[in-house]
């Protein structure tokens, strides 16, 4: 009974061991082999990147002028035209660009396939024309004030018990005196870009960029939840900016 299970493990290490011989064996052959393919493969790899390299120097000019002046936004089309490249190139480059900055490109209606890059360069200029911290600070105390006054003058001089119908009339007062300073305040708010809103909802532009695709009162939603002051807004694709919206 000993015996047969001796042979027994015997003929099952011998199953294992054959098998891992002749692996080493083949490996031992063809090392060589394998030695000059991964040696081709790292050959190749490097010939790809300096190529990539040499390209990016002759088309980089014409890449980050269409960036500053388009402020981030670009299309095959675009890069086509300005670096006399044919379209499945100029769409090449640029994906082998979004890759690197890790972002990706949007679908937008009537106007194809759109890549956007948020560049130093790009963003210097708009914040260039951005208004002063401090004009926003004056423009919230000057609301505060003008609210408080406005809720002041409709509280009656009366210490007696006020009836029901004077305090539905001051209920009404208040919210029309609000209601005119939340109005004044939209018209002292300008159109804004896509940067200056990303920096007022305190969010990333392409966080922006990716919400004003959706339906305009989706896009209204979602921006007077992160208004710091509850305003909602809507994309103007005509001129591609944002001005206060209307949500009923």
């Amino acid at each position: 009974m000993t015996g047969q299970t001796l042979n027994r493990s015997s003929a099952g290490i011998m199953v294992l061991i054959i098998p891992i011989a002749f692996g080493i064996v083949i490996l031992y052959k063809l090392w060589p082999a394998l030695l000059g393919l991964t040696v081709l493969i790292i050959s190749w790899k490097t010939w790809q990147n300096y190529q990539w390299q040499k390209w990016c120097q002759q088309v980089n000019p014409y890449f980050n002028n269409l960036v500053t002046e388009n402020r981030g936004y670009l299309t095959p089309l675009d890069l086509s035209l300005k670096a006399n490249l044919s379209p499945q190139a100029a769409k090449a480059f640029l994906e082998r660009k979004s890759e690197e900055y890790g972002v990706k490109p949007q679908e937008i209606p009537d106007k194809g396939v759109v890549y956007y890059f948020p560049t130093a360069s790009a963003l210097g200029r708009i914040f260039d024309d951005s208004e002063p911290l401090g004009d926003l600070e004056t423009e919230d105390t000057s609301a505060s004030n003008t609210a408080e006054l406005a809720t002041t003058a409709s509280v009656p001089k009366d210490s007696s018990t006020p009836s029901f119908k004077e305090i539905t009339q001051l209920a009404k007062q208040t919210q029309e005196a609000t209601s005119s300073v939340v109005e004044s305040q939209k018209t002292k708010i300008k159109n804004m870009n896509q940067a200056e809103l990303a920096k007022r909802l305190d969010v990333n532009s392409s966080t922006v960029g990716r919400n004003k695709i959706k339906p305009e009162s989706d896009f209204a939603m979602w921006s007077q939840s992160k208004d710091p002051e509850g305003i909602a807004w809507k994309y103007l694709e005509a001129t591609n900016e944002f001005a206060p919206a209307e949500i009923d």
